[in-house]
């Protein structure tokens, strides 16, 4: 065995096992895996190599392995699985929509059409069963990279068991079915189709798609609080051929607030196994797609391997955007699920020869997608120390010029700094508790902020040296730096470079003032420009000190104005509404920093001063948690900030204390 070893502990239902038979020659070889409690399963094996999908209990797993040549077994083995499923994760809920006047049928050709074919009862355990094989992809790949047998937890409860012919009743992955309250014809209303491209002079009438759809329908259903993670199949998808486009389906996934949400149309659901002992067969399956009957999705689905591969690969590509993953430049986030079947087996069509590992193309994650799953809460192992409350909660990260280069912070801890020039991926960083000693002895380029914790809380990016690293670029080059955090937040710095050449100044005392990255987007309608300028005590310059600050804010923050030591008052934002409060800064006190909520506007702040006082909380609690302070050995010198009936933006300016 080739990826597991006997006695190893995994946490998932069903597991890929892959190995090899020494000194075995053959192309039309098998494997069969045989457990106590589940009914035997076979894939194809090739000169003594296999891959085979092993269903297990929880408890100890007494499998017996048979490699057979014909009828002649040429080779048994024995392996023991321990399978001890975490249940305290949050699980990828898995849920089907169809309309409120919908059938309950999604296409198929006409020899497949029928009860137990093409149905709802169908669809619900074609898509039970594609929900596992995406969890034994994850965990086969995430130990490949080193992270251990981490993976998604499918809600699951007793009952009728569909993931084996002999339908006993066990613990099975539920499909939640929501009727939503559109009817079958709103649902495939051809403005609501992703793939439709309205034509010159269009007037919609919609801008509505499936996933707000599927939103909606999850809204009325009602059974989902707090943080959730849902994959949505939308079961009236439908091809229509004299379109040529496929109705009621959109691929796509994200979210944002306590709801992450992927969906998918049915329209290759009709090539998708239904249980494990057809994972082999629909994988092999060459039949020639009709399109009178089926799509051709983009022109990958020509056979119905194609289409298991496109279907499924695709679905989980969009659940790869609602756990935070981005398009990545090889891969499932990319186009690699073209080859998802190559993970699960040995043979595959079009291919000569058995599928090693080496061989699998594009059916893996990038390595950015790996760290990114290596810290998402849904794929926490048991030995996982506890996040602590700040951990839990997102956190936005803060970009500080220095003379030195740029220092990122985030309070969670950062995990990953990718280095992008001109919209492509050149290298990264990645900061995870298994390569610390890596970093520490020198086997990985790390500065010394990268070696003092796993997961360290600001790193300071040494331009010059970055560049020779990641292959260089010029300062025309379009600079970006993606930064991803311990609680998976992802922001992207753009325009490093403009940054890095004007994101600093000299003032009438001769002191090189640094700029901050902005917080907030700063373009509400009617927004306005304000800017701050004093100093702090410690300062030794002509800029007045601060004496108070006077916050107006009530659900939102309308603003503050700075009151300095000759009497003149500055305002950040218009400050026209709200209520009004004012923190007083003592003579032997000064601004420490700010906390600041932020996404595309500056949802609520409170101001600390070096003493311990202040202002309280002001404003909303949504966005980004930030702590705005300057750099040890740096100083308070402005603000600056826009607003229109609220906050819009906010940056620091700061210079280092001679």
């Amino acid at each position: 065995f080739l990826n597991i070893a006997n006695n190893e502990t995994v946490h998932q239902r069903f597991l890929i096992v892959y190995g090899q038979v020494p000194g075995i020659q053959g192309n039309k070889d098998r494997i069969v895996v045989r457990h106590p409690y589940f009914p035997p399963l076979t894939f194809p094996a090739i000169d003594g190599y296999f891959k085979i999908l092993v269903e297990l209990e929880r408890g100890d797993n007494g499998l017996k392995f048979e490699y057979l040549q014909g009828e002649a077994v040429v080779s048994q083995s024995e392996l023991v699985i321990k399978m001890e499923p975490y249940l305290d994760r949050p699980p990828l809920i898995l849920a089907v929509v169809l309309g409120s006047d919908s059938k309950g049928i999604f296409d198929s050709p006409p020899d497949a059409r029928g009860p137990g074919l093409n149905d709802l009862d169908a669809a619900v355990r074609k898509f039970r069963c594609c929900a596992y094989l995406w969890q034994a992809f994850i965990a086969e790949h995430m130990h490949r990279q080193g992270f251990g047998r981490r993976t998604i937890r499918l809600e699951e409860e007793y009952e009728p068991d569909s993931m084996a012919r002999d339908n006993e009743r066990r613990m099975t992955a539920r499909v939640h079915v929501l009727r939503s309250k559109r009817t079958v014809a709103e649902i495939q209303d051809k403005e609501r189709a992703q793939q439709w491209k309205a034509p010159p002079g269009y007037k919609r009438h919609t801008e509505e798609s499936q996933f707000s759809l599927a939103n909606e329908a999850l809204d009325a259903y009602g059974a989902f609080s707090g943080s959730h993670h849902v994959a949505c199949l939308s079961l009236d998808s439908h091809w229509d051929p004299e379109q040529n486009i496929i109705l009621g389906h959109a691929a796509l996934g994200g979210g944002s607030g306590d709801r992450r949400l992927g969906v998918f149309g049915s329209h290759t659901t009709h090539a998708w196994p239904a249980n494990a002992e057809e994972v082999a067969a629909k994988f092999l399956d060459t039949t020639i797609t009709d399109t009178r009957y089926l799509a051709n999705d983009c022109g990958g689905c020509g056979e119905y391997w194609r289409s298991a591969n496109v279907g499924m690969g695709a679905f989980l590509h969009e659940c790869g955007h609602l756990f935070t993953l981005a398009h990545t430049p090889s891969g499932i986030m990319r186009r690699g699920f073209d080859d998802y079947n190559r993970t699960f087996m040995v043979s595959a069509p079009g291919f000569d020869g058995p599928v090693r590992q080496r061989d699998e193309g594009g059916a893996h994650w990038h390595r950015t997608d790996i760290v990114r799953l290596r810290h998402h809460p849904c794929l926490r192992l048991p030995g996982d120390p506890p996040l602590r409350d700040n951990e839990k909660q997102e956190s936005g990260f803060d970009v500080l010029p220095t003379e030195r280069g740029l220092l990122i912070q985030n309070d969670n801890g950062i995990t990953m700094i990718e280095v992008w020039v001109n919209d492509e991926y050149r290298n990264h960083r990645e900061y995870t508790a298994e390569n610390l000693d890596r970093r520490r002895n020198g086997s990985l380029p790390a500065g010394q902020d990268e070696m003092a914790s796993a997961f360290p809380r600001e790193v300071l990016v040494d331009v010059d040296t970055w560049n020779g690293w990641a292959g260089g670029w010029s300062k025309s080059d379009k600079l970006q730096l993606v930064l991803t955090s311990r609680a998976t937040s992802t922001d992207t710095l753009e325009n490093v470079n403009d940054l890095l050449l004007n994101g600093s100044h000299r003032d009438h005392d001769g002191n090189t003032v640094f700029r901050a990255n902005q917080l907030g987007k700063g373009e509400m309608q009617g927004s306005e420009k304000f800017e701050a300028w004093f100093s702090s005590k410690d300062m030794r310059c002509s800029t007045p000190k601060l004496v108070s600050i006077e916050i107006r804010a009530g659900d939102m923050l309308d603003g503050f104005i700075l009151h300095l030591e000759d009497g003149s008052e500055r305002r950040i934002g218009k400050c026209k509404g709200g209520n009004k409060s004012v923190l007083s800064i003592d003579p032997d006190d000064d601004l420490d920093h700010i906390v600041v909520n932020s996404g595309w506007w500056i949802d609520g702040l409170e101001f600390v001063t070096r003493q311990g006082h202040t202002s309280g909380w002001k404003g909303g609690r949504g966005g980004g948690r930030h702590v705005v302070k300057p750099p040890l050995g740096y100083s308070w010198m402005g603000i600056t900030g826009s607003g229109a009936d609220w906050l819009d933006s906010l940056t620091m300016h700061y210079a280092r204390r001679k």
